[in-house]
């Protein structure tokens, strides 16, 4: 594990290119879509479980023309695609289904960061203890109340938690294009 702290400098520059002209415009998309999803997190759960499944569709279509292009002829190669499809399609005709599941995997999320905040401080020491410590403390009571509602409770909290993670991504974009190279 490389123990240098990342130049900020180079990640702020890496980020305006990436968005160019379209920064602006994307931050605010991200806060207003946040901002759907605080006051409709149902609607915003179900969004969520819907991409995620798109995605594994997608997966399964792409896995397929790979093992197509790659003369794979064994039914262990067809079985990557068929989960995929599997797996997308029950997210889609059972949305609260998908949504607990992606509940669970926010509970696993939360106490792999819990756990990455604790031992960051072995690695910087000296840079944010206090704040690592106080971030691995709400990561936990994060997961615990996931864990507590669970399932129901993910129908809510996953709307909640991802528009709240829009609106800050879209804070920060827009607070990059103030940034000056130096």
């Amino acid at each position: 594990m490389n123990p240098n702290i990342p130049d900020l400098q180079n990640i702020i520059e890496t980020e305006k290119k990436m968005f160019g002209k379209y920064l602006v415009p994307v931050a605010i998309l991200l806060i207003i879509i946040g901002i759907f999803g605080i006051l409709s997190p149902i609607i915003l759960s179900a969004v969520t479980d819907g991409i995620i499944a798109a995605m594994l569709i997608i997966a399964g279509f792409t896995w397929i023309a790979h093992s197509i292009q790659m003369h794979q002829h064994q039914m262990a190669d067809w079985l990557k695609p068929l989960l995929l499809f599997i797996t997308g399609g029950i997210m889609i005709a059972l949305p609260k289904a998908g949504i607990a599941a992606i509940g669970l995997m926010f509970v696993l999320y939360f106490i792999i960061d819990a756990y990455r905040n604790f031992t960051q401080m072995k690695i910087y020491p000296g840079h944010g203890r206090g704040w690592s410590i106080f971030s691995g403390i709400i990561d936990i009571f994060i997961a615990l109340l996931f864990v507590v509602t669970w399932p129901r409770g993910s129908l809510i909290l996953v709307g909640i938690f991802v528009g709240v993670n829009l609106i800050f991504d879209g804070i920060i974009l827009l607070m990059l294009r103030n940034v000056k190279p130096g």
